[in-house]
């Protein structure tokens, strides 16, 4: 099976390893050499650094000792003389954005280009360079990057005078996992898996918005191409884009590093780069393969007579920095690049706008007294926020999530919930901080200091819902995502069952549907009746009965959400 493991990357990195080893002897003996017969000039050299947080490398520095030693020439003469030491009449800066996989190979590759140009190279997602400019908040910066020559099309059409220059690298697509859940989740497939192996293995494949994300789109496109055209293939592709595009994520890769069990569209440079982390990824490329990136050479206005830039694009298509690409997970140039079909692009675009309405979304916790008790180590609340915060990571910015959380007597009222954040869109800005992150706050406080009461189950069921019809926009599918741990047990009094289930039935409006999600968790938990109670809402319940499993459980559910 075509697979891109991180460690596989051992076999790529051997002759980049010898010209290191080479290079670092070499500087070894020119070092004695200075030190016994330099002339004491000083010399500036460059630097490259990555993000601009310090230097890569510096330049030789000339020794000042004095002495006998020398070195033999080929005739046997002695001489006294090494190299000229570098002197710079003049240091010049040059930043460089670049697409975050491929940065750490740039920041090698500009190390060598001169010393006396000083190159940073700062990791940048291609979406937020091309938005920036867009919206006239261009970075100082005199060469860009991206993964893909779509990106300078949208600052063209934006009047930003760029064009694509020539492609320095590619590095293929693929789907990829953290390693354990990619050896679990591959174990008995095909050893070339087709697009319908991987369809009927049911691979948890999670994607971005193939509008803005490249790995997204070629894999989609790869998938349509690969299931094939016949009237049974047209129907699996069309569930599964539909399904993709119901539970896509604003940053696929972002999610496997919150440790979300998922496959995404990635890049084998990513997998590369991902050696050493705590999160290693591990790849696979269905037959047929997925495409591949393009990462053009792109000169941004005010750039092309600064110097240094031409010499950075000589530098990485020389053939000399083939070793540095592949050890990255890349092709060096373009020889490996993958054509687009437009029209195909172009259709598969205006499909997923069609099938990926934004979300409206509350999320309501149980914090009543038994979500202290303890899982391991852990305790059922922390698992809960932890599963909450990790879930987040799914939602476009786009979509819009509320916090409630419940138990007994919370309110103000003597409701049994409290409001901890109303339901807004994610990206918006509140007092200088987007909703995402105060979500992401909140989450963190939930624990053993907050829980507290009995469980209030059926009256915090039906107020979520009608909240939510109440806030129901045309637009949005609106959902309930709610997670208890036990049965209601509401010292308060409050509705029973019947009641409940009569409520709700009373309350359904097909003109403002509201999709109820219940999830238990934990062996306390009556699944009968949270099943009886979904259903009447038309909705679905789900059961972690180890709450450490919560956290799958808590994906399939948001994936739910849209029916």
């Amino acid at each position: 099976m075509p697979r891109h493991r991180s460690e596989e990357q051992t076999s790529l990195k051997r002759p980049l390893a010898i010209l290191l080893a080479l290079a670092v002897a070499a500087l070894a003996i020119y070092g004695i050499v200075q030190a016994v017969g330099g002339d004491g000039t000083e010399d500036t050299a460059g630097t490259s650094t990555e993000d601009g947080d310090g230097p890569i490398a510096d330049g030789n520095d000339g020794g000042d000792a004095t002495g006998d030693d020398a070195s033999s020439t080929s005739d046997g003469a002695v001489s006294t003389e090494g190299p000229p030491p570098v002197t710079c009449e003049a240091t010049h800066e040059v930043t460089v954005l670049a697409a975050p996989d491929i940065a750490p190979v740039l920041t090698e590759i500009a190390q060598g280009v001169d010393p006396c140009i000083s190159y940073t190279v700062t990791a940048q997602p291609p979406l937020e360079v091309a938005t920036a400019f867009s919206t006239g908040a261009a970075p100082e910066a005199q060469v860009w990057i991206p993964n893909s020559p779509a990106f300078v099309a949208v600052l063209a059409e934006a009047g930003v005078g760029v064009e694509n220059g020539p492609v320095v690298a590619t590095s293929p697509v693929v789907l990829a996992a953290a390693q354990p859940v990619f050896d679990e989740a591959t174990t008995g497939l095909a050893e070339e898996p087709t697009w319908a192996d991987l369809v009927t293995a049911e691979l948890p494949l999670v994607v971005g918005n193939p509008q803005t994300d490249p790995p997204t789109s070629a894999i989609l496109l790869a998938a349509q191409g690969g299931l094939g055209d016949s009237d049974a293939a047209r129907v699996l592709t069309q569930n599964l884009m539909v399904n993709l595009a119901q539970n896509s994520a604003a940053d696929p890769l972002a999610a496997v590093g919150q440790g979300l069990p998922i496959f995404v569209p990635a890049t084998a440079g990513q997998v590369a780069a991902s050696e050493g982390t705590d999160t290693q990824l591990a790849g696979l490329s269905p037959r047929g393969g997925a495409g591949s990136l393009s990462y053009p050479y792109v000169v941004l206005p005010g750039g092309a007579d600064a110097p240094g830039v031409t010499e950075l694009q000589e530098a990485l298509l020389a053939p000399e920095t083939v070793a540095a690409f592949e050890a990255g997970g890349f092709s060096a140039g373009d020889a490996d690049a993958t054509p687009v079909d437009q029209e195909a692009l172009a259709a598969l675009n205006e499909t997923w706008g069609a099938l990926n309405p934004p979300s409206r979304l509350l999320a309501v916790i149980d914090v009543s007294g038994s979500m202290d008790e303890q899982v391991g180590e852990s305790s059922r609340i922390a698992i809960t926020s932890q599963a909450a915060q990790r879930g987040l990571a799914l939602f476009p910015d786009d979509s819009a999530v509320g916090l409630w959380a419940f138990s007994t007597s919370r309110g103000e009222g003597g409701e049994d919930w409290v409001e901890m954040l109303p339901v807004r869109v994610l990206s918006q800005d509140v007092d200088g901080t987007t909703q995402r992150e105060l979500l992401e706050e909140a989450s963190g406080t939930l624990d053993e200091d907050f829980t507290t009461g009995d469980t209030g189950l059926h009256d915090t069921i039906l107020a979520a819902y009608l909240h939510m019809q109440q806030e129901w926009e045309e637009g949005f599918v609106s959902s309930i995502v709610l997670l208890t741990d036990g049965v209601n047990d509401d010292s308060t009094g409050g509705l029973s069952e019947e009641e409940l289930i009569a409520a709700l039935d009373e309350a359904a409006d097909p003109a403002r549907e509201v999709r109820l999600i219940l999830i238990g968790m934990g062996p306390d938990v009556d699944s009968a009746a949270l099943d009886r109670v979904a259903t009447a809402a038309g909705g679905q319940s789900y059961i972690a009965e180890d709450p450490r499993d919560i956290g799958q459980v808590f994906i399939q559910a948001i994936a739910a959400r849209h029916g």
